[in-house]
């Protein structure tokens, strides 16, 4: 009978298959939780079988999110206990599904939570899952980058040196996620950012990688990005957070227009019209902000403070700034937001997952060519509207510029050196087109108002405007520069 029994019982592995686990966010975070379990053992006095216990939980413990993003960490758990482990005891297998619901969740409930309270050992539950709360945290852009660089016991505390190449919000995140370990060991832990910690491409992408991994990879920091900064911008806490989001925002949709084709058969298009929404309706908030930072720039501030009108003036554009929070907050309330992570996280981590187990139609390498070469021909075919009189013109081209250079931040680990430098020079004449853009909006903005501006902050404003077209036009020179070129066509096999 129990021979029986445990024959129908799956392995970790026929677990993860049959539900269609991301396996590789799992695996990643159970390697980071059984590095700190493998230095900390002795001294937390955790016992030495409780390692493979760690081992299952933190393979399994998104295991249900292909069933139930929303509920995954009760449904994750519920699985375990349903189907069982083979090769574990009942003992051991309400050991791990108790472990996998601390990995996320508010602390005070957990420490209440129905699977704890009916362990013999709920104590070392809580203690393993403190471990895997904070790896988790570790990997929370789901990119694999963190890596645990050494862990050093001093007095009081467990000392976590830790890289993060392209995400450093994991080492945030994770500090977040530290609160249940502060609550069941006797010592407390310091994560430490190791020096220069960030400094490969962000994304990680190699050659030879996966089409869709490459995608996956992209779209979780971007995303996460996005995500990181909500808080900042619900409160206003100044520009930078709202800032930030708009330009994650545009990088997620970048990647989207770069692998529409490997992505075709997913909710994709579907996940990037909902993020082209919500950045139109940021677009005013963030013109606010840039408006108001140069109103009441220390530069600005002189030499206009002492014109008559000039304080009321300033106020009036702040009272619109702060009205228009209004809209931001409702843009990026929960409940606005909580349909897009759910389709973005059935995206990522259930959709992409499973095309990746496919061959590739395409590598990327060939991907990363053709998508740049398709972007930066049609830049130079738009080149021409950096002469025009039309604000609309200059934005339509400083929006192509951008689109290059997105792909030149994302590509150069695939296709080398080459594409860092296109990338430098298209994004400095892409900033004189900013400077040109942000002219024309705050022109615009001083037109509508209900006050008249100074004329001479206008003049100002028009001055700045024909500096930046100056500027234009010295990048484009350098852009152009028939040996840089030259380099360009060939890596992208253009014609010369």
């Amino acid at each position: 009978m129990k021979a029986a029994q445990e024959a129908g019982k799956l392995t970790v592995e026929k677990l993860c298959r049959k539900y269609d686990n991301e396996d590789v966010h799992t695996e990643h975070v159970t390697a980071l939780a059984l590095r700190l379990f493998d230095a900390t053992r002795k001294r937390l006095k955790l016992p030495a079988n409780s390692r493979a216990i760690l081992e299952a939980a933190g393979r399994l413990h998104d295991i249900a999110y292909s069933v139930d993003a929303a509920d995954h960490r009760e449904k994750s758990a519920d699985i375990v206990l349903r189907e069982g482990l083979a090769g574990c005891t009942d003992a051991d297998r309400n050991m791990i599904a108790a472990v996998m619901v601390l990995h996320a969740g508010a602390v005070p409930a957990l420490l209440r939570h129905r699977l704890i309270r009916r362990l013999p050992s709920s104590q070392r539950a809580l203690q393993l899952g403190a471990l895997l709360r904070l790896a988790d945290g570790l990997d929370y852009g789901h990119c694999q980058d963190t890596f645990i660089a050494r862990v050093r016991i001093v007095p009081e505390t467990v000392r976590v040196t830790v890289r993060s190449s392209h995400f450093p919000h994991n080492v945030e995140r994770a500090n977040q996620k530290a609160d249940l370990w502060w609550s069941v060991f006797p010592l407390g832990v310091q994560l430490v950012p190791a020096a220069n910690g960030q400094d490969k491409p962000a994304g990680g992408l190699q050659r030879g990688m996966h089409v869709i991994e490459a995608a996956r990879r992209l779209l979780s920091l971007h995303f996460k990005t996005v995500l990181i900064n909500v808080d900042g911008a619900r409160t206003g806490a100044g520009p930078k957070p709202l800032h930030d989001i708009r330009v994650a925002v545009r990088r997620t949709r970048a990647v989207l227009r770069a692998f529409r084709k490997p992505l075709a058969e997913t909710s994709a298009e579907r996940v990037d019209g909902v993020l082209r929404r919500l950045n139109r309706a940021l677009g005013p908030p963030r013109d606010a902000d840039v408006s108001v930072a140069f109103l009441t720039s220390q530069e600005v501030q002189k030499q206009f403070r002492n014109e008559p009108g000039w304080q009321e003036f300033v106020r009036l554009q702040i009272r619109r700034r702060r009205q228009l929070l209004v809209a931001v907050r409702r843009h990026l309330a929960e409940e606005e937001l909580a349909a897009l992570k759910l389709d973005m996280g059935h995206l990522l981590r259930v959709e992409l997952p499973r095309l990746a187990k496919a061959d590739p139609s395409i590598s990327l390498e060939r991907l990363a060519r053709r998508r740049l070469r398709k972007e930066f021909c049609r830049a130079l075919a738009l080149a021409h509207l950096r002469r025009s009189k039309s604000p609309e013109d200059l934005h339509t081209l400083r929006i192509a510029m951008r689109r290059v250079r997105y792909l030149g931040e994302f590509f150069p680990p695939v296709l080398g050196a080459t594409v860092s430098r296109l990338k430098n020079r298209v994004h400095a004449m892409e900033r004189a087109l900013a400077r040109i853009h942000d002219t024309d909006v705050g022109l615009q903005r001083l037109a509508a108002g209900r006050l008249e501006p100074p004329r001479s902050l206008v003049l100002l404003l028009g001055e700045r405007r024909r500096e930046a077209l100056v500027r234009l036009e010295e990048t484009w020179r350098h852009l152009t520069q028939s040996a840089f070129q030259r380099a360009v066509r060939r890596k992208l096999k253009m014609e010369l």
